[in-house]
């Protein structure tokens, strides 16, 4: 960055284009450590306004020409808002609300039609000067949302254009969400805040530890399984067990850490994220999973897709044509199957363009579809093999089964490519390869087996800390103990993922997976 000679003029424009919208840059520290002195210095009133240019700061550092296109697009949804939420005044009231759907039709599928544009545009690798924009799927679903929720009444048209686009560019969640809400983040943004040391000091702590979830597990794992899944020859089954177990814990550590290091920055200022995680690997059933996993994202889905197809006129016709030839549960299955179907489709798609993520959408939907569906037939099959459904050991089982489960999906979407996790599924189920567990194969897939104790290491505390956090809130049992020992746990802390966290370049580490989405 600055060059060996001592005289050599420093140019901004070039320091500046070093910098990137990352949580895992110094630079980030730094931006928040100053906006928050001057966030805290202002009066309460113009605090969304510090808020605002930060968040305009902070994704500049993306290239102008993306913070352009969210500008043009967040203009789109302020007018599409204003027009769909004004149609209620004077006149006709079907013609209003016939005007009114036109708007948020209208604005939804512009919205679509982009998102659509630059999803082809990374998976086709179309060699031009446009730069998708970092969160668009995030900014786009809460933008829709946003509209829908304007158009159902359950939310207020934003009148003030500045303050709309701070809610689509707040730079904690504008790079992997959560898929925010406005009418309940809304209320955080606008309002001032007074310092608070007692928020300030959790949302400390919860950016350390995602941090520590990052780049101490996920970046560390993400050696080991970069190595195993790239090699075509080398590891059998067992080796290649153990990544897809150690990768599920990877993709968790890095998605559940971003959301972390988000909400903690979020608290720092007073303002509270959805929260976009809990637990998932405690879940019992696939479908909990869901409702644990990337939580506002499947509320989404939920709200804004699930709920209008079981409410469609076409879709109750439909299941009681259904019901009439085949049956009431015929019926009832309809209003089940269609809508996540559906629903399953698009959340593959989310994730990924390529056929991987369609089949990876239809495999979760199918878990779901049939464990609902066929719920009846479950519970008699337990009553006739006189399963306890309560008993410790049957929850273990079944949360045993589920995290299985989660590690057959990442299978399919992990390589990138069917026939490639075709030829893992068939070399885990017919080239175990016992051996490789004890001949030193296992520490030759970037990993030696120092660092590989302590990935397992960390990946243990994680464990243990999701343990406590099942069973209340760690970091209030942290506020009660005594102030040294406090200050003691949060030097070792943030030591800890300093010296132990795996780095990439220019110190950055590697940038978060879903950050591609």
């Amino acid at each position: 960055m600055f060059s060996s000679n001592p005289y050599t003029e420093f140019h901004f424009d070039e320091w500046f284009h070093t910098l990137n919208p990352s949580f895992l840059s110094f630079y980030f520290i730094v931006f928040v450590l100053l906006l928050l002195f001057v966030y805290y210095l202002v009066p309460g009133r113009v605090q969304w306004v510090v808020l605002l240019a930060g968040s305009i700061a902070f994704y500049s550092t993306a290239g102008v020409n993306t913070l352009v296109f969210v500008l043009m697009t967040s203009f789109i949804v302020y007018c599409a808002g204003v027009c769909t939420g004004c149609m209620d005044q004077e006149g006709d009231c079907n013609k209003q609300k016939k005007k009114s759907r036109f708007y948020l039709m209208a604005g939804s599928i512009v919205l679509l039609v982009i998102l659509l544009f630059c999803k082809l545009h990374s998976f086709l690798e179309w060699k031009s000067g446009f730069v998708v924009p970092l969160g668009i799927s995030y900014y786009t679903f809460s933008s829709i949302g946003y509209l829908a929720d304007v158009y159902w009444k359950k939310d207020q048209p934003e009148g003030n254009y500045f303050k709309l686009l701070l809610f689509i560019l707040f730079f904690p969640k504008i790079l992997q969400g959560p898929v925010a809400k406005h009418r309940i983040l809304a209320g955080y943004l606008y309002q001032g805040h007074r310092f608070d040391y007692r928020s300030f000091c959790f949302g400390a702590q919860l950016v350390i530890w995602g941090y520590f979830k990052k780049m101490v597990i996920a970046d560390r794992i993400a050696l080991f399984t970069a190595t195993v899944f790239s090699d075509e020859g080398a590891p059998g089954g067992a080796v290649l067990c153990i990544a897809v177990i150690l990768s599920a814990v990877q993709i968790y550590s890095d998605f559940s850490g971003c959301m972390d290091i988000a909400a903690g920055v979020s608290q720092m200022f007073g303002i509270v994220l959805e929260k976009n995680f809990n637990h998932p690997f405690f879940a019992e059933s696939a479908s909990e999973f869901w409702r644990r996993w990337h939580i506002t994202l499947g509320v989404w889905f939920r709200d804004y897709v699930y709920m209008p197809l079981v409410i469609s006129p076409r879709l109750i016709r439909l299941s009681g044509m259904a019901g009439r030839k085949a049956g009431k549960r015929a019926g009832r299955a309809v209003l089940t199957v269609v809508p996540l179907s559906v629903v399953w489709v698009l959340t593959g798609l989310w994730h990924g363009t390529g056929a991987s993520y369609l089949v990876w959408g239809v495999y979760w939907g199918s878990l779901i579809i049939l464990s609902t569906v066929f719920a009846p037939e479950i519970r008699k099959m337990s009553k006739i093999l006189h399963v306890d459904l309560e008993k410790k050991g049957w929850k273990v089982f079944r949360t045993i089964r589920t995290f299985l489960l989660f590690c057959i999906g990442r299978i399919i979407t992990v390589p990138g490519d069917l026939h490639v996790s075709g030829m893992i599924f068939k070399r885990i189920l017919t080239q175990p390869k016992l051996w490789q567990l004890v001949d030193n194969t296992l520490y030759e897939q970037g990993l030696e087996w120092k660092e590989f104790a302590l990935a397992l290491f960390a990946a243990g505390i994680l464990w243990f800390v999701d343990i406590q956090q099942e069973k209340g809130c760690v970091r209030e049992k942290i506020a009660g103990w005594y102030l040294p020992v406090r200050c003691v746990f949060y030097v070792a802390s943030i030591m800890a993922v300093i010296i132990f966290g795996i780095y990439g370049p220019e110190q950055g580490g590697s940038n978060f997976v879903y950050i591609q989405f």
